[in-house]
């Protein structure tokens, strides 16, 4: 067992220094910890181990706790009252830090870890050979001269002309010969990047099994561009002498400005649909003219002529107005330096960059799928995945048993009643690894080269279909309305932090039995075939839960009355359902084993472990300044005030805590959906 001495020691610090109270300085280190803990925990089972490694988690979860608190109180202040000394969110970055964050940085260390194994032909398969190649030549970029890579850099944009920046002295830039249409439809068609325009192949909002083509407004950029660093690129990657790289840097970002203004916010991570509209390619060719013409640059881009009688849908149709206005108040030669910098940005290799966090970006957003393969196959171990779905069979048997239950939910007429568990029947879990992919045929053919990581850059673009979305890997649980399954991200495998084999049930049903339970919730969110009578029984219990959140208070304002319930009602589902399952799961245990179910060093019962770990999963911290802008512009419930108004509708948690009554935690009157 390689590094099996190095673990124990590491878990056991974790466990000493929780005791004495000064517990990680900071999150990467808890991460760290994680990772240490890992190798010994997954290969020895031995009686110590156990023993430290529970020792560990017990330190860990008491080190968030502040138990000088009444838990009938203020049990999220008791659960997590430390976080903020252990966490802290900063003015900077982090303006937020959570539990989430501790599991993706885990997780990212993981992924970092299998791309610097050595690649093993007896080992690895292609794809794995071919990725790990890509990170290595991003490595080793670094040591590239200066002159060569810039020169790469000019050959890349000398594919689609000459950018106008880049003019030797005494060259005349022939703006009457530019075409930007025709530049960025063969910048899309070779590389898939969308600049000023969308186009996008994408299923039917309706119907998966039809694909629709979209045309129109690009992904909206999160981050406002400042000329200064748009300068500083222009000179450290192109060699802009200062003066024309600020001037040249002020023009594309008063273009960029310009553009913003004309789209509509807030598309990326929505769907598309919601706002394009069907047109046939004369319409599209005839509605902009004789400026722009998107029929000409979806021609260009697929390289076929379009059908009369094909059907595509214009995206946001007012950018594509706005951007008619943009154009004609647009010298050429900005233009084309503004499309010019927008290929080369996705080429730019920051020297100054750490280098392994820069290759670790790179590998994410070209490899998403292939990378979390990778990861599910390493850490998606057949116990593992047993031990997951126990517990969401469980669940789902917890939640039939509710709903067919006249007493606790005599809301539900007869007919809803039997839709809504045969929905619930059909709903699947999912855990998103990507198994299904055919990897060898997706990479097969990839040509790589060992040291020249620009070269394999754009071997990778040119090789991706260019209609797809850029690819997107789900970092947190989600419910698929289309497919009816809950999607669990791989990340959620990851032993030791939520969960482990070593640790309580407690914690597991606590955790990834909520998350789950969440999921399952939402796939009643579709009331369209209730009946009148359900639905009015169902507007009551809504009712209550709109007047329950909006007397609770969050950075001294009361939470905004909203008639989006959904999500509150879903945590209140979960932890009911959760706890329902781990009582089932006690009630297995002879009481002997009930043993199992504590924690050294913690006084706590197998039901207050249960309630203590599902608070401390919703731990966090912001800065002042993020928690006044949150607390004025608020469209999902904080973290603190789901904890405590889920457990406060909890009959079995002031049971648990022996609250009086009433007491925050134990009010007379409480919102349940189901029970």
């Amino acid at each position: 067992m390689r590094r099996a001495w190095f673990s124990v020691l590491g878990a056991a610090l974790l466990a000493l220094s929780c005791a004495t109270g000064h517990l990680l300085s900071q999150p990467e280190l808890d991460t760290h910890i994680q990772l240490q803990e890992q190798p010994i925990s997954q290969h020895n089972d031995s009686a110590y181990v156990q023993r430290v490694m529970r020792l560990a988690k017990a330190a860990e979860m008491r080190s968030y706790m502040r138990p000088e608190l009444d838990a009938c109180e203020d049990f999220f202040g008791y659960s997590c009252g430390n976080w903020p000394k252990i966490n802290p969110a900063n003015a900077a970055q982090p303006r937020e830090t959570n539990y989430q964050q501790l599991l993706a940085n885990g997780y990212r260390h993981k992924q970092q870890r299998l791309l610097q194994e050595p690649a093993d032909p007896e080992i690895d398969d292609l794809p794995t050979l071919k990725l790990k190649q890509f990170y290595a030549s991003c490595l080793r970029f670094r040591q590239t001269p200066l002159p060569l890579y810039r020169q790469r850099l000019q050959e890349i944009a000398a594919e689609f002309g000459r950018m106008p920046a880049l003019a030797l002295p005494g060259q005349i830039w022939p703006a009457d010969d530019f075409d930007w249409l025709a530049t960025v439809a063969q910048i899309k068609r070779k590389y898939g990047l969308d600049i000023l325009l969308l186009l996008q192949q994408a299923p039917d909002p309706q119907n998966k099994t039809i694909a629709r083509l979209y045309v129109g407004q690009p992904p909206r950029s999160l981050v406002k561009p400042q000329p200064s660093q748009v300068a500083a690129q222009l000179e450290q990657h192109l060699g802009l002498e200062a003066s024309l790289a600020s001037r040249t840097a002020r023009e594309i970002v008063d273009l960029e400005l310009q553009l913003g203004k004309g789209m509509v916010s807030g598309l990326g991570n929505r769907p598309l649909g919601g706002l394009a509209k069907p047109r046939s390619p004369a319409e599209l060719a005839s509605a902009y003219a004789p400026a722009l013409n998107l029929t000409r640059y979806v021609e260009l881009v697929l390289q076929r002529p379009l059908q009369p009688d094909e059907l595509l849908y214009e995206h946001v149709d007012s950018y594509q107005a706005h951007l008619l206005v943009v154009l004609a108040q647009t010298p050429a030669h900005v233009l084309a330096n503004y499309i010019f910098h927008k290929l080369l940005q996705r080429f730019y290799y920051d020297r100054s960059a750490p280098v392994v966090a820069q290759c670790m970006s790179s590998a994410t957003q070209l490899f998403p799928q292939l990378l979390t393969n990778m990861a599910y196959r390493r850490y998606g171990a057949a116990s593992t995945l047993s031990d997951i779905d126990d517990v969401w069979q469980q669940i789902k048997r917890s939640f039939y048993n509710l709903l067919e239950n006249n007493n606790s939910t005599d809301w539900l007429s007869q007919d809803t009643r039997r839709l809504v568990l045969d929905q619930l029947n059909a709903t699947r879990l999912l855990l998103n690894g990507y198994t299904h992919w055919n990897f060898t045929e997706r990479y097969g053919q990839l040509e790589l080269k060992p040291n020249d990581f620009l070269f394999n850059l754009a071997a990778v673009l040119s090789q991706r279909n260019v209609l797809e979305p850029s690819a997107v890997v789900p970092t947190a649980p989600t419910y698929d309305p289309l497919e009816n399954q809950v999607l669990l991200p791989v990340a959620l495998l990851q032993p030791n932090f939520l969960w482990s084999r070593f640790y309580p049930r407690a914690l597991r049903y606590a955790t990834l039995g909520t998350i789950m339970a969440e999921q399952l919730a939402h796939s009643l969110d579709r009331r369209a075939d209730w009946d009148a009578a359900t639905l009015a029984g169902f507007g009551k219990r809504k009712a209550c839960y709109r007047h329950q959140y909006e007397r609770l208070r969050y950075a001294g304002n009361y939470l905004p009355s909203s008639e989006l319930q959904d999500n509150n009602m879903a945590d209140n589902a979960a932890i009911q359902l959760a706890y329902l399952g781990y009582r089932s799961y006690l009630a297995s245990l002879a009481s002997s084993a009930l043993i199992t179910e504590q924690l050294p060093s913690l006084s706590h019962t197998p039901e207050q472990l249960f309630f203590l770990s599902y608070a401390q999963l919703w731990c966090n911290d912001a800065n002042e300044q993020f928690r006044d802008k949150q607390s004025l512009l608020l469209t999902e419930t904080p973290n603190a005030l789901r904890v405590q108004g889920a457990l406060a509708n909890t009959a079995d948690f002031a049971r648990v805590f022996a609250c009086s009554s009433p007491s925050p935690m134990n009010p007379e009157q409480r919102c349940r959906l189901y029970g």
